[in-house]
């Protein structure tokens, strides 16, 4: 039977945007990941209602007020203050009060919560304190060893970790590498609608299908050269300096397009490597359209650096779900995963990347190669569906609600 699951995240829609004149500051990445997450909640039979901070990332000094989504009316978004340091602390109150109504007229089996952020925490912990809710941490990222949270900060975030730790009811683990002392789950992506993903046609072909296959899944741009995609946060830890790097060493003909902003944006708009498109923060539509353009996927990660082990690029299974051929850095455990239906460099090494830019345009250009790779797809898109991953968060859920 399904649970009522209040689902405490950033996530936000269009009109949030519209309300606060400003982009709320979450990453690409992460907003896709809520989307995930609500969707597979939903697919296993679940009712969620979702309560988003959508914290601003102007510096307006006005405050906004909360509201319920006019797109979806199971989205609520807090108040909030365009004032660092504020936020925090408006957001929370005003959590406060919304749990406090919305548990009067609605039974809540269990409350997830995005991150160790400190206002969903917070929330959490109130939550569990003084109406038995249990909780459940959707574990990323890693915020301690986030290179951006430093200084008294990291050391409240410290904190704060510390003390979810020690009222879990359960968490969902986006690689095999987190411990955490409560029962889990290991969701690193859940491939939504997988009967409609590009490599859906080879999941069972036989041997005599191979070749009228083949014509079915090579798929992607027309043009004479490649399209790379790279939708990433621009940042050090996610790998933006590893991939202008490999550029150097590659005089492949493709285009790179990059998507996404932080403050190493700067290497994308550089200009210099005429293969590079910098795209800039999309929306999820016209990220998507993207994606589906696309012919190789990338992702960058650092493997090497200690946020690494406290995450797991989820985007590489909305890549997989296109049917995208996929370059990875052996970030967490993405090779023991996923290793067959990857290519996998190794060390952070841009010289090493710049190889598997020129083998993934290599298997490109050779439709049996592709097809080679598009079988191995199928079986991590069957294996990682959105139905297989929802039965197993529903034996945690049954274990852990109320």
């Amino acid at each position: 039977m399904g649970k009522n699951i209040l689902y405490v995240t950033n996530y936000y829609l269009e009109d949030v945007i519209a309300q606060r004149n400003s982009q709320p500051y979450i990453s690409q990445a992460g907003q896709n990941k809520g989307k995930y997450i609500i969707d597979m909640l939903e697919h296993g039979g679940n009712q969620v209602t979702v309560w988003s901070n959508a914290w601003t990332s102007s510096r307006s000094f006005r405050f906004y007020k909360g509201f319920r989504s006019e797109i979806n009316e199971n989205i609520y978004y807090s108040d909030i203050v365009g004032i660092p340091g504020l936020n925090a602390l408006t957001c929370f109150s005003s959590s406060k009060r919304f749990l406090k109504r919305y548990v009067k007229e609605h039974k809540i089996d269990v409350l997830i919560f995005y991150n160790m952020r400190l206002e969903n925490s917070k929330l959490a912990l109130y939550a569990k304190k003084h109406f038995g809710i249990p909780i459940v941490l959707q574990y990323e990222d890693g915020l301690t060893t986030d290179a951006h949270i430093t200084g008294m900060k990291r050391r409240i975030y410290q904190n704060m970790e510390d003390k979810v730790l020690k009222e879990l009811d359960g968490a969902f683990l986006v690689n095999s590498k987190i411990q955490v002392p409560c029962p889990a789950v290991v969701i690193r992506g859940a491939i939504r609608e997988p009967e409609k993903a590009a490599c859906e046609n080879v999941a069972n072909i036989k041997a005599s299908e191979v070749e009228t296959a083949k014509d079915r899944v090579y798929e992607g741009t027309t043009d004479n050269v490649p399209k790379i995609l790279f939708a990433s946060t621009l940042d050090r830890q996610r790998g933006i300096e590893v991939v202008m790097e490999a550029l150097k060493y590659t005089e492949a003909d493709f285009k790179l397009q990059i998507t996404g902003r932080g403050d190493k944006e700067t290497l994308a708009k550089d200009g210099t490597d005429k293969r590079v498109e910098f795209l800039g923060y999309l929306d999820y539509e016209t990220y998507q359209q993207k994606l589906r353009e696309s012919d190789i996927c990338l992702n960058a990660q650092l493997a090497h650096h200690e946020f690494g082990n406290f995450s797991f690029p989820s985007k590489i299974f909305e890549y997989l779900s296109a049917g995208k051929l996929v370059i990875s850095s052996d970030v967490a455990d993405a090779e023991e995963a996923l290793g067959e239906a990857l290519l996998i460099y190794h060390n952070d090494d841009p010289k090493e990347l710049a190889k598997k830019i020129e083998q993934a345009i290599a298997i490109w250009q050779d439709k049996n190669k592709w097809q080679h790779y598009q079988m191995k797809i199928s079986d991590v898109i069957q294996e990682n569906s959105i139905g297989r991953v929802a039965e197993k968060v529903n034996k945690l859920l049954d274990k852990v609600g109320k």
